[in-house]
């Protein structure tokens, strides 16, 4: 038996529970019709092991979206990641969802602007360029599309429409996304946890 990755994808309020092993992923909760919309993971991830044969100590790595975005659906995901991370003993390697976004949505040469509701008036607005996220913070959604007007060009992602520019790519990374984001990250402390990225109250 290979080692097991669980990947877990929750920001755009929408809960995905993935497992990955030998370099691919196996199981993914979105493409089974009973788990569609579920917010039980302990369904989801049983669900998935028994489809791959495998068990629970086979799961050696743990990666889990941390947003911005839904702000109850990112913590209950970073709370059951953290448990299950404790209870196994294993690190939980913390995935920014405008990373993910904006590599699922940049074409290898316009930037991607990432734009996510926030606490009203303000937004979760980031810039993806060059392969990497280059910028983010959360502002009004005045300031967010003032700074996006200063670049010539762009792609838009997340779920806020800009007058004048297409449509949003996605607001959802592939798990395969997920995946290789983990792959390239260096291995995390033994102790390391995942905090979700929350609005500033202040």
């Amino acid at each position: 038996m290979s080692d097991v990755t669980l990947l877990i994808q929750a920001s755009n309020g929408v809960p995905v529970l993935a497992l990955a092993r030998d370099g691919a992923i196996r199981f993914d909760s979105s493409e089974v019709e009973s788990l569609a919309g579920s917010r039980d993971y302990r369904l989801m991830l049983e669900t998935g092991l028994a489809q791959i044969g495998a068990t629970l100590s086979e799961i050696t790595r743990i990666g889990c979206d941390i947003g911005p975005g839904g702000l109850g659906v990112t913590r209950t995901a970073a709370a059951f990641a953290n448990g299950l991370g404790f209870t196994l003993g294993i690190p939980v390697v913390a995935l920014p969802a405008f990373a993910l976004l904006g590599a699922e949505a940049f074409d290898g040469q316009t930037p991607v602007v990432l734009l996510r509701r926030a606490g009203r008036p303000y937004v979760h607005f980031g810039i993806y360029r060059d392969g990497a996220l280059a910028h983010y913070e959360h502002c009004l959604e005045e300031t967010a599309l003032k700074k996006a007007a200063e670049l010539d060009k762009y792609s838009l992602a997340g779920n806020i429409p800009v007058e004048g520019v297409e449509a949003p790519k996605t607001n959802t990374a592939n798990m395969a996304t997920l995946l290789a984001f983990m792959d390239a990250t260096p291995e995390p402390a033994v102790n390391a946890r995942a905090y979700p990225i929350v609005e500033v109250l202040s």
